[in-house]
């Protein structure tokens, strides 16, 4: 079997969907044709996955300087100053939700579980359901996916026991700390261009301001040994 269908009958509880699905084109777009191997070359050598829990960088100069990151840049953003940086961890679990104005570029080198939605459903419910109002997708490596500035996403949940990683670009100066003075009438707001909500169960972003938004079932998976 592949590693999808094994992934699959150990989780058996959820429907997970393939890249190929055609309700996967309602949250983003897969590009085929960038060369990736410098990129994938930077993350083996000089990026480690994290554990126990996940790290993120928003921009990692070393790797915005890679002239493939710099094309699909150009090609994404039209001009606008990107930021490029990693993302690794160990989320077995998908506890938040978060979008921001403008598409967000990924890059994977692990295949991974990503949990969709639309914003349209937040926004009319004021609250947000991953298990009941999402959908949730197997993204192999290697694959270079656009997701749109209204799909509903976080941190995926790792398909191997040894984690995840890929690589984030987005408008630059996403993701980052907002000033002291930083004042809005927005309760979602959480960094610099990054709107979130998460579920009861993430009492650490709670103690810091973050709002309960998530509701329904916790999507909780079971990683490959392998």
């Amino acid at each position: 079997m592949s590693t999808y269908e094994d992934f699959q009958k150990l989780n058996p509880d959820y429907k997970i969907l393939t890249i190929d699905d055609p309700d996967f084109k309602k949250y983003g777009t897969v590009y085929n044709d960038y060369d990736i191997s410098e990129i994938n070359d930077f993350m083996n050598n000089k990026v480690k996955i994290s554990s126990p829990g996940n790290t993120y960088v928003p921009s990692n100069p070393a790797l915005e300087e890679i002239n493939t990151i710099q094309e699909i840049g150009t090609d994404v953003f039209a001009g606008m100053p990107i930021e490029a940086g990693e993302c690794t961890g160990q989320s077995t679990s998908f506890t938040a939700i978060e979008y921001h104005q403008g598409s967000e570029l990924n890059i994977f080198q692990t295949d991974v579980i990503m949990v969709l939605g639309k914003r349209q459903v937040l926004d009319t419910k004021g609250l947000y359901s991953p298990s009941e109002d999402g959908q949730i997708f197997f993204v192999p490596a290697g694959t270079v996916v656009e997701f749109y500035s209204d799909t509903l996403h976080y941190a995926p949940i790792k398909v191997h026991d040894s984690g995840f990683k890929f690589i984030v670009m987005l408008i630059a100066g996403t993701n980052q700390e907002l000033p002291a003075d930083f004042k809005s009438n927005n309760p979602r707001i959480v960094k610099k261009n990054k709107f979130q909500v998460v579920d009861p169960s993430r009492k650490d972003k709670i103690a810091i301001g973050v709002k309960v938004g998530l509701t329904g079932k916790l999507v909780t998976m079971k990683p490959l040994a392998k």
